[in-house]
């Protein structure tokens, strides 16, 4: 039976949406005219008769009425047919095509291979080509012999496993795989993507195994889609290792020039092909392609580094503070007072900039487009404040509108009445979702709990305890029941649901209510007052120690800092030298110096320092350094955090509020500068009150 692609999307959002879709929403899904709609649906009818089903209107739209059996029957057909290609993936396949390649191939051979005149194809070349001079691929044509693509090694993985991860649905990807991560290669070869065809079953076996090993304490945090972008990069790598095609040298040092790989991502980049060369049989995995497997883990959403820490980029951080600041002032909103969003965006941003190094080439992304329309002020906004903040950076368009999507999920993030517990299935990342979740408790007050599960994670939860199951993606054999809806929750969805909880919740709702806040303090009690205890005792050493000391006058910094640490008793430090050589190191590393202040943020993490310690030191003299804008400045206060290694948690937490403290606005950056002990210490002191409550 033939469905046309318009019929094929009607169907999907008439199966998808149980409580009924109306005539504008689907114009509006389908960006044509309601009297096209009308016309389809009329068409529609005699195809859904085929299967003894029919449509049914009610004043909540059209459904489909029918036994579920053969609406099962109909998905299945819908689901599993044969796609034609359309324009962007023929050009994907073939892109692929043609860097796979070894020799020349003639436009004639590719026109039959992708079902299309070669006029067709000449067409696509020339699209393609703008592709490949980004990544500074050349297309060679040779008369009577063909064309052929000339690329590095490394921007041939780069695109080929790229348009792989655009082509496959994370949902029906990690179906895939069964609840032992074995590869179900019946589903493989039922599924009839094209894509799939270029890579290896055993290698692609073997490495989701391995990642999903990882994923738990390596990877938690990365979503649905970086992490199949992870696995489909890793399985092409091998291939291509194995067929003897290694990244050079002289590529590597294109990337690491201007990056440098952090120790943690190159240590899991050499386990992980240790262990991959065992099972697939590879002798020798060059140095080089461990750093540029390490060049795609920097490049993933890693949980947030503590911002206390040897690791943490403080320089970005100001950029992201001054960011948030900037925008809060032209939106006339108070984002910075806002912890969620800072974290957020200083892990997206850090992950954004190390993407750009080796970049995979960008997929259009329709709710993307969605989200700038929606919150275009605030788009535009954010985009000339990162150019600002971000002025060697070029952010790609859907690097930018995720960052606006942190902001929009701020903007909507507000408390209401709460009596219902939801679960929000998301492919596309953690933001996405909090929109969704945003929007969700702004028009649906009930809402009390709201629980976000990545798709790979959807074998560990109990489904009971949710009283309403979204998915922003149709998830094909999905035995609970669900709601396919869009982030941005339109009315038409905001519609259906507020039916559903009507209809079938409000009862539930009213007799759990109460039992349900009471359970919630009895259980958090005991363990609420043991961390309490601990931090008021961390807090309160801390507080005892602050000082405001003026240091006399050295020849240099370096030599200032030896005696300031000279000058700690020996219940703080144990070996001043060893401190002093430490922030020397820092200092010259990373730039410590706040622009628009005589500030440098001093700090260490030693073995030899027994307690945490916080003071403020004035300068007889000021040094010249060069600050987090790259700028040279005067050097007259020094802000000095340490901490001992190990620190347990709540240490590392009081130090990290101090840090992120200094910076957070224009008041609290004039009080470090200026302020007095009283002054600062007082500011301490209600910072840890509000902190603990």
């Amino acid at each position: 039976m033939y469905i046309s692609n318009r019929e094929k999307i009607i169907l999907e959002h008439l199966l998808n949406q149980k409580n009924g879709v109306t005539i504008k929403y689907l114009a509006n899904r389908l960006n044509v005219s309601t009297r096209t709609i009308y016309r389809e649906i009329s068409s529609l009818e005699s195809t859904l008769a085929q299967y003894q089903l029919r449509l049914q209107k009610e004043d909540d739209g059209y459904f489909i009425q029918g036994n579920p059996k053969f609406i099962e029957e109909l998905q299945a057909e819908i689901y599993n047919a044969s796609d034609e290609l359309t324009t962007k993936k023929r050009q994907s396949l073939l892109m692929i095509n043609l860097l796979l390649e070894t020799s020349e191939i003639k436009m004639e051979s590719l026109a039959y291979d992708l079902k299309v005149s070669v006029g067709t194809i000449q067409q696509d070349l020339q699209t393609i080509d703008e592709i490949f001079k980004e990544y500074n691929i050349q297309i060679k044509r040779k008369k009577a012999r063909g064309i052929k693509a000339k690329a590095s090694e490394s921007s041939l993985r780069l695109i080929v496993s790229g348009l792989i991860a655009s082509e496959l649905n994370e949902y029906n990807f990690f179906k895939l795989f069964d609840h032992k991560n074995q590869l179900q290669k019946k589903a493989m070869n039922k599924n009839k993507n094209p894509f799939l065809n270029v890579l290896d079953p055993d290698a692609l076996e073997i490495v989701f195994k391995l990642v999903k090993q990882y994923e738990e304490f390596q990877f938690e945090e990365v979503n649905d889609t970086q992490l199949q972008s992870l696995i489909l990069f890793i399985t092409f790598s091998i291939k291509r290792i194995k067929e003897n095609h290694l990244v050079a040298l002289k590529e590597i040092n294109k990337y690491t020039d201007e990056l440098k790989v952090r120790e943690h991502s190159e240590s899991i980049s050499r386990e992980l092909l240790k262990e991959i060369s065992e099972q697939y049989g590879l002798n020798h995995i060059p140095l080089e392609e461990v750093i540029f497997l390490a060049l795609q883990i920097e490049g993933l959403n890693v949980p947030l580094r503590d911002e206390f820490s040897d690791e943490y980029d403080l320089q970005l951080s100001f950029q992201v503070r001054e960011l948030i600041r900037s925008v809060s002032e032209e939106m006339q909103v108070q984002f910075y007072q806002d912890e969620t969003l800072f974290k957020d965006l200083f892990a997206h941003i850090s992950a954004a900039i190390q993407r750009n190094k080796a970049p995979m080439p960008e997929v259009n992304n329709p709710l993307l487009e969605k989200v700038h329309k929606e919150y275009e002020d605030l788009s535009l906004t954010i985009e000339d404040k990162l150019s600002k903040e971000f002025p060697n950076f070029e952010f790609q368009f859907n690097e930018l509108l995720y960052v606006v999507i942190h902001f929009a999920s701020a903007y909507e993030r507000n408390s209401s009445a709460q009596l219902l517990n939801v679960l929000i299935i998301c492919s596309s990342g953690m933001g996405t979702a909090k929109i969704l979740e945003s929007r969700l408790r702004k028009n649906i007050p009930e809402v009390t709990n709201v629980d976000v599960s990545r798709i790979s994670q959807l074998h560990q939860l109990s489904y009971e305890k949710y009283d309403l199951i979204l998915s922003t993606i149709f998830l094909q054999g999905f035995e609970e029941e669900y709601k396919v809806v869009t982030p941005l929750l339109m009315e038409d969805e905001l519609k259906s649901i507020r039916t559903y909880i009507d209809q079938v919740l409000r009862k539930k709702v009213r007799e759990l209510r109460n039992s349900n806040r009471n359970i919630l303090r009895q259980s958090d009690n005991h363990q609420s007052f043991q961390d309490l205890y601990v931090k008021i005792v961390s807090v309160n050493r801390l507080l005892e120690s602050f000082d405001l000391k003026v240091m006399p006058q050295y020849k240099s910094l370096k030599e200032t800092l030896y005696q300031i640490c000279l000058s700690l008793p020996n219940s703080i430090l144990e070996d001043p030298q060893a401190v002093a050589q430490k922030l020397e190191k820092r200092m010259n590393t990373a730039p410590i110096g706040i622009p628009n202040t005589g500030l440098g943020l001093f700090h260490c993490i030693h073995k030899t320092i027994k307690e945490p310690y916080f003071s403020v030191v004035d300068l007889s003299q000021s040094f010249e350094i060069v600050n987090m804008e790259q700028k040279k400045m005067k050097l007259n206060r020094i802000l000095l955090l340490l901490a001992p290694d190990p620190m347990d948690t709540s240490i590392q937490d009081m130090m990290g509020t101090i840090s992120a403290s200094i910076v957070e606005s224009d008041a609290n950056l004039h009080l470090f500068n200026n302020g007095s002990k009283e002054q600062i210490e007082y500011h301490l002191n209600q910072l840890f009150l509000e902190k603990m409550n």
